[in-house]
């Protein structure tokens, strides 16, 4: 259904040859979201990951120099790429705070995916947040059965006070990451988003990670689940909803009015999402205010920017007809607007008034989730997004090929900046990760923990 409604052809040869080990995918896919794993030191031990020093049996930490090659490196792509953030958990390197300085004095936006153990230390958190960076935070529930089952703790207590640290200290980048896991916490969902609720005026994305068998044969009676069991549940649990292909929301020419999209969408059964609205008591699809599907409107925006984008290239990018062509732009995708959007519930009683406002503000430029924020009924909109990370045995050619997201590391060999597809990462880390850490220590890759903390 996916594939259909994107109007994805599958490739009649293999997209590449899968052997990632040897491919560097900067040279054939722009990067739009460059990750980098800063260690795999960790302060929970989930039983669900491999990604930590006891599961490697090596520790990694790289130095603040690594770090600088790589921001060097990306630094004069246009457009810049966003840097994020992973571990292992990011914030246990002790250099960490200098690493995200360095990457915001480089000029790039940063994103963090922390577990929010080392946020509960407010100075720390108070010091992080300062930089103006987006928190990606992980959280699987509200119930800690879900953390004993999933991270073999019980952290849920300290991740509370992290979040009520990071909101207090004024981030506005704020992203839910759950693991989602059937027969866990897929229960818990209605729970979960009365809670993300609560805090909307910080929270805007609400990511799940379906969990994979990343763990150790016979370690974790855990089922695998699909992006398919995460929108399952929520579509079964809020009428009207719908998961759509974030590639429908990916545009050429209307970037200009919805803004550049840096998710993957790269191949139509990757990341999916839909958006949530909050009345002000609870959040309502957004099907609630169009007069059709969330499907529909994307496929027919979609259908528009690819006419425009034909005409677009035979138009010059300065002078009169290129004025023309935005003005013509601009008017079609009013009526396309109008067309598909219920303007009575969107914009309440003062209809014609605050659409001549949004309409002066889209021609100063604002981008329509400001205008929405400010003229409409959408005061705080929650984007639910599936982030299918795949595993070593699951990973598909067409997908990675053309994939904008990917993981950047020092090819110690050569002295070169290497990348790989995002979801590839995991089939070549160990043994990358291993030769980095042996060439900035000078020697063999420590063991443990302990020996980095010496």
């Amino acid at each position: 259904w996916k594939r259909e409604i994107s109007g994805f052809q599958e490739p009649s040869q293999p997209a590449c040859s899968l052997d990632c080990a040897s491919c560097d995918h900067q040279a054939h896919t722009p990067p739009s979201t460059v990750s980098i794993d800063v260690t795999n030191l960790c302060n929970q031990r989930c039983p669900i990951c491999l990604a930590y020093v006891d599961a490697m049996g090596y520790a990694y930490h790289p130095p603040l120099e690594y770090f600088e090659k790589i921001f060097k490196h990306f630094v004069n792509n246009d457009p810049r790429p966003n840097m994020c953030f992973f571990g292992g958990e990011p914030t246990v390197h002790k250099n960490f705070l200098e690493i995200v300085r360095m990457a915001r004095s480089y000029g790039f936006q940063v994103q963090l995916f922390t577990n929010g153990l080392k946020l509960v230390d407010k100075q720390y958190c108070r010091e992080l947040c300062s930089m103006g960076i987006q928190v990606n935070f992980g959280l699987d529930g509200t119930r800690p059965e879900i953390y004993k089952a999933l991270r073999g703790d019980n952290s849920l207590e300290a991740k509370r006070k992290a979040l009520e640290n990071v909101v207090e200290c004024g981030v506005n980048k704020l992203v839910i990451i759950s693991t989602f896991a059937v027969g866990v916490n897929d229960s818990n969902m209605r729970e979960m988003l009365d809670f993300i609720h609560d805090y909307r005026q910080h929270v805007s994305v609400w990511g799940f990670v379906p969990l994979t068998p990343c763990w150790e044969p016979g370690n974790v009676a855990l089922e695998p689940t699909t992006t398919e069991c995460v929108e399952r549940v929520f579509e079964g649990m809020i009428p009207g909803m719908e998961f759509v292909s974030t590639g429908l929301m990916k545009f050429k020419v209307l970037s200009k009015f919805f803004g550049k999209q840096t998710l993957g969408g790269s191949h139509p059964n990757c990341e999916s999402a839909t958006l949530l609205i909050s009345d002000g008591e609870r959040y309502l699809p957004v099907s609630s205010y169009l007069k059709g599907s969330l499907s529909e409107l994307l496929v027919e925006l979609r259908q528009l920017d690819t006419t425009l984008a034909q005409k677009s290239a035979e138009i010059p990018s300065t002078g009169f007809r290129r004025m023309l062509f935005d003005i013509n732009t601009f008017v079609t995708l009013i009526k396309a607007l109008k067309k598909n959007l219920d303007m009575s519930s969107i914009f309440g009683g003062s209809i014609f008034t605050r659409v001549l406002s949004a309409i002066a503000d889209l021609l100063r430029g604002r981008k329509i989730d400001a205008i929405l924020k400010d003229r409409t009924s959408f005061k705080h909109v929650l984007t639910l997004l599936t982030i299918p990370y795949e595993d070593k045995g699951g990973l598909e050619d067409a997908r990675l090929k053309d994939c904008p997201a990917v993981f950047a590391y020092e090819d110690v060999d050569t002295g070169r900046i290497r990348t790989t597809a995002f979801c590839s990462w995991q089939t070549i880390k160990d043994d990358v990760c291993k030769k980095i850490q042996a060439h900035y220590q000078g020697g063999a890759a420590e063991k443990t923990a302990v020996d980095y903390q010496k």
